[in-house]
């Protein structure tokens, strides 16, 4: 075996991992067994493509796209099913994409009436309805892969050519929500010999025995699209999968360079990155401490090199001191610079809020009475090494000011325990513990960037959905998260800015380090036109040009 191909195997093992991911919990199955299909040939590494596109697929696992959480099975549900709006990289809706063509909301955002467009067919002939749209967003706000978008939808109706959508809190972004799959009402349960598969409207329906996907008569661009057939093979084993995208019998996978499941770079690969909304931050435990003084947290605003994550990343991230992607419509540029890593500005901060070397020892205190010694606890999830990278940075600037900080990066069991107990176990037993101040984060935020489960008071009645372990009491942040989501689009940015400004300055409770990329990865020179976005990795899948015999 060659050195390129060991380097390869090294890579793409990551990709099996993430293809077997979801089976945790069930019967293994025989790691040699190659399921019948006519997706690809078997060839020789190294000799020429197999003139077919084809794509993985888990056959295990659901391709029902309202529920459907395999990676490999989502990309196949983004051809079969339209969405009912498409977004853009930053999170804007593209006019003209979707299936909902016009929408409009009440002033206070809890009304909306969305306009069903004309010339969507399903794969049936049947025309794409109104009540085909309120069944599927009925069943989406229901569903475990979109219901953490929907926690004020009240209901939908349809109506003549429009769905009336009711909201408990006003939202003049809940536009953006909607870039879900649209189904055929009636047909959720509806079973074949291949599994669960509603009846879509995409460019692609299956073929009868769910081994191929057929360009759709149906699809107004039919005669346009890139391929007639789409190939689905289920490579099961780490060797499989390699040699198959190696030899170009898959020929397009997603990746999260982020992820321990990084695929990573490669010669014969071409890379298409796309923006996500999984937010990296930090957040205090305002009972510790220095966690309980804002000042303090203030300072920290300065203290995270988010160009180091994007770094440690490889470039497939988004550096940001404002929970929001940089390029969105409402996004305040105008605090950024005051918000910019820097440790002499941190320093002075550290000094306002009363941390300064009293004893003269090169180490920094905290006056608390008297004197107080500083250790502080950082909690992270060892999943990372990106995370963990950005917090050993924080710790080695924190200690150039004479600021001691200790690091614990934790598996995620024990890492949910200190943010649920605001303690860290430092012993085996669990028995010596030490306070928990600050923790390192990851959130996928919804795509109008609200922030009410991370940022609100943790109760009794929201703790399901809540995932605030700051301690803090503080309701305001909430009542200025809901004055932005309910603003006006002409008054949005304006309230967002005075959100953004209180987060990161009067209260301090949040410190965001940027936002993730990842990728769509196509074999060099088989795909062009490749656009993938924050919505839709396969975003105009039909205007791609696929040229099979390039190898």
């Amino acid at each position: 075996m060659s050195k390129k191909t060991k380097k390869f195997l090294a890579l793409l093992l990551a990709l099996a991992a993430l293809l077997s991911l979801s089976a945790c919990g069930r019967q293994e199955s025989d790691p040699n067994e190659i399921p019948d299909s006519t997706g690809g040939t078997e060839i020789v590494k190294g000799s020429a493509a197999d003139e077919k596109f084809t794509m993985n697929v888990n056959i295990k696992y659901s391709r029902n796209p309202l529920v459907a959480t395999n990676h490999s099975n989502q990309l196949i549900c983004d051809l079969v099913y339209e969405n009912m709006i498409e977004l853009d990289d930053n999170c804007e809706v593209i006019e003209g994409a979707g299936v909902i063509s016009e929408w409009e909301c009440s002033e206070d955002g809890k009304n909306w009436t969305l306009t069903v467009g004309e010339g969507h067919y399903f794969h049936d002939g049947s025309e794409v309805s109104p009540r085909d749209i309120s069944y599927s967003l009925g069943l989406a706000v229901n569903a475990d892969r979109f219901a953490g978008r929907f926690s004020s939808f009240q209901g939908a109706s349809p109506g003549e050519g429009v769905v009336f959508v009711t909201l408990g809190i006003g939202d003049a972004a809940f536009i953006r929500l909607l870039n879900i799959p649209i189904i055929k009402s009636g047909t959720y349960g509806e079973k074949r010999d291949y599994g669960n598969t509603p009846i879509g409207s995409g460019p692609y329906t299956y073929n009868e025995d769910g081994t191929k996907l057929l360009a759709a008569e149906t699809w107004p661009g039919y005669e346009e699209l890139p391929v007639k057939e789409i190939y689905l093979k289920e490579y099961k084993t780490a060797d499989e999968i390699i040699s198959a995208f190696e030899s170009g019998l898959i020929d397009v996978v997603t990746n999260d360079p982020s992820s321990y499941t990084n695929l990573g770079y490669a010669s014969t690969n071409e890379i298409h990155t796309f923006n996500t909304t999984n937010m990296h931050y930090v957040m205090f435990n305002e009972e510790s401490m220095l966690g309980r003084y804002s000042y303090f947290r203030l300072a920290m605003q300065h203290a995270f090199d988010r160009e180091y994550l994007v770094e440690l990343l490889h470039g497939n991230g988004v550096a940001t001191p404002i929970p929001m992607l940089p390029g969105c419509r409402d996004y305040p540029a105008g605090l950024v610079s005051g918000l910019e890593y820097n440790l002499e500005s941190c320093r002075r901060i550290l000094e306002v809020a009363g941390v300064r070397d009293y004893d003269e020892d090169g180490m920094l205190e905290f006056m608390n009475g008297s004197p107080q010694e500083i250790d502080l606890n950082i909690a992270v999830c060892a999943d990372s090494s990106a995370k963990a990278g950005v917090v050993r940075k924080f710790q080695e600037d924190m200690a150039s000011l004479g600021l001691k900080v200790t690091v614990h990066e934790m598996t995620w069991d024990a890492y949910m325990k200190a943010l649920e107990e605001g303690e860290i176990a430092v012993s085996n037993t669990g028995e010596q513990t030490v306070p928990l101040d600050m923790y390192y984060g990851e959130v996928k935020l919804r795509a109008n960037f609200d922030l009410t489960e991370l940022l609100q008071p943790r109760k009794e009645e929201n703790e399901r959905t809540n995932i605030n372990y700051s301690r803090s009491s503080d309701a305001t942040v909430v009542n200025q998260i809901e004055n932005y989501l309910a603003a006006s689009n002409a008054s949005r940015p304006g309230a967002y800015y005075q959100f953004a400004q209180y987060l990161t300055g009067q209260t301090s409770s949040l410190i965001t380090i940027g936002f993730e990329k990842q990728q769509i990865i196509t074999r060099r020179g088989v795909c062009k036109g490749v656009e993938p976005n924050a919505g839709n990795p396969l975003y105009n899948f039909e205007n791609w040009v696929i040229d099979l015999k390039n190898d």
